[in-house]
Order: C-alpha cells, then sequence, then structure tokens
C-alpha cells in the first residue's frame, strides 16, 4: 500500500454500524485456515457473533463492545468457555484529551483452552510495516460490485448507486449468508486518537488498497471482527500489536461518505485497530496473578516465626 494521510484523523466517519465486520481479503474467498507462518490462529476466539483474543493464564482480550458485561461465552477451538475471573474495561491511562476509559475489555475465562501464550507488542508500529488481521465475520460475494458515488457537500450524505456500467468506486458486498474465521494482511498507515461513542482509542489504521499482484491477500475489517486480533512480526517473533474495534470512512473532502452497509470499498473503507503498545502495560498489570491462599498462609506463618525470635 502506497497511501499516506495527515496522522491526526479529527473526522472519522464509521459506516452504518460502529463494530468492525469479517475480514475480507481482496484477491481470495480462502484464508480459513491459518497461514503457513501462524501468528496465532488458535488463539482467535468467537465471542457473541464476533471475535475476541486468548492471552495466556485464562485471560482473554476482546473489544468492549463485544462482550461488555462479560455475559457472554468464548469458543476457542470447538469449546465454549464462560467468564469466571474478573472483567475489566481498560482505560486510556489518563492521556490529555482523551476520554477516561476505551473499547477493549479484559477478563478471565473458567479454563485453560491450552493454547500458547502471546507476547504484547511494547511500542507501536512504524508506518507501513506488515500486519496479519485475523478475525470471525461475514463472508463476501465472489465478485466484485460497482458504484457510480455522487459526492455531495456536508456530512454523510454522498450517493453510491450500484452499477455494471460506469463506476468510480469499486470493492466487496457481503453474501447476505454467512461469516468464517479468516486472515489477511495489511499494514499500518495511520497513527491517531480516534473516537467513535466508546471512547477514544489509541489507534493505527488500515486502508483498503486494491492491488491483486502485489497484495492479493489485501484485509479489510467488517461486521464480525471486532475484538480480533492484528500481529506484527518483529524479528523471529510474532506478536499481538492490535485488537480490531472499528471500519468505515473518512468522508469528505477526500474520500466520500454514507457508504452502504455491509461493504469493503477500495480506496474509501478503514479499519481502525487499538494500539497494544499503549494499553500494555495496563493489561499486564491486570493479568498479574492473585496470591494463592497457600502462599499467604506461608506468608503469615513466616511472620509468626520471626515474631517468636
Amino acid at each position: 500500500m502506497n497511501l499516506r494521510l495527515p496522522l491526526t484523523v479529527s473526522a472519522f466517519l464509521l459506516a452504518a454500524a460502529l463494530p468492525a465486520a469479517a475480514v475480507v481479503v481482496a484477491g481470495t474467498t480462502g484464508n480459513t485456515t491459518a497461514p503457513g507462518d501462524d501468528p496465532g490462529w488458535a488463539n482467535i476466539g468467537y465471542c457473541n457473533s464476533a471475535s475476541a483474543v486468548y492471552l495466556g493464564n485464562r485471560w482473554v482480550l476482546s473489544a468492549y463492545h463485544v462482550n461488555a458485561l462479560g455475559n457472554f461465552p468464548v469458543v476457542f477451538g470447538s469449546t465454549a468457555y464462560t467468564v469466571s475471573g474478573p472483567v475489566t474495561r481498560l482505560n486510556n491511562n489518563g492521556a490529555s484529551g482523551m476520554s477516561a476509559q476505551t473499547d477493549l475489555i479484559l477478563f478471565r475465562i473458567n479454563a485453560d483452552p491450552g493454547l500458547p501464550s502471546l507476547s504484547i507488542s511494547a511500542t507501536a508500529p512504524v508506518l507501513g510495516n506488515d500486519l496479519v488481521m485475523i478475525g470471525n465475520g461475514r463472508n463476501r460475494l465472489s465478485s466484485r460490485t460497482f458504484w457510480q458515488v455522487t459526492l455531495n457537500s456536508g456530512s454523510n450524505n454522498d450517493v453510491w448507486t450500484e452499477t455494471t456500467g460506469a463506476h468510480n468506486v469499486e470493492g466487496f458486498k457481503w453474501d447476505g449468508t454467512s461469516a468464517s474465521k479468516r486472515w489477511g494482511t495489511n499494514d499500518a498507515e495511520i497513527l491517531s486518537n480516534v473516537s467513535y461513542g466508546l471512547g477514544d482509542v489509541r489507534s493505527m489504521i488500515t486502508i483498503f488498497d486494491d492491488d491483486p499482484t502485489g497484495r492479493p491477500n489485501e484485509a479489510q475489517a467488517m461486521v464480525g471482527d471486532s475484538g480480533g486480533g492484528v500481529f506484527f512480526k518483529n524479528g523471529a517473533q510474532w506478536e499481538l500489536s492490535g485488537i480490531m474495534v472499528a471500519a468505515g470512512t473518512f468522508g469528505n473532502p477526500t474520500f466520500f461518505d454514507n457508504a452502504p452497509a455491509d461493504i469493503a470499498a477500495f480506496g474509501q473503507h478503514a479499519t481502525v485497530v487499538a494500539d497494544l503498545s499503549f494499553y500494555r502495560t495496563q493489561i499486564l498489570g491486570l493479568m498479574v496473578p492473585e496470591p494463592s491462599a497457600a502462599l499467604m498462609l506461608l506468608g503469615g506463618s513466616a511472620l509468626l516465626l520471626r515474631r517468636r525470635r
């Protein structure tokens, strides 16, 4: 991808529903099994018709709007796990100008699914870094759809007309019936704070470009991908770099707005990914296991022994 936008995004207009959706891949309707160089396919679970990521030690991370109360089970493999431990909505670390809370939730499940622990990126991605996106969501039609879009002044009032003739936008529509777990690739194009009604999110943003030869696995989030994982390979090690939280268009004047629901349009749609390096210390602090009763008792005994000397 070669499109570059300003680093500050003051107005990110989201298409139809706020949550991100299932990964649409430009060059294939496949990619429904782990890639050869697997960043963590099995760690992406299914939760409330969307996605969640297993971090390790029974801890799961997702978008807040996917499992806000922690009352939805998470499926890893073919086994459903209930939420049995602390449920915490993450915050923005008191950052100036940002909302207190953000659209991320961390919770613990009732059993260990036997999956490896993931490493969370300690630094934000560099613009242009290759990313692998994995999420559950809606399948696209096998063929492209074309639109002639009329630009109107103002916000959220452009007119999209589906056509088989002359057009100025093309992309994909949802097939209307099905969803799958899928992986695709993209890269970080913008680093910014993004707000969409569920709190500010320190984000990296990817844009859906059309390059079937150079990037056949180019990906865009659609409904169902919220809570899905975005991975970056740091040297020889894969890291969990982000969580998909929203999708939409930037809007006028550079982009069209008012896009139809459940589509991914080349050059128009983008995916908002929570930058986990910003939330990493908070997440790791919450994941520290509480001392067991046995250890607490041992500590008390040691204290008594010291007092008797």
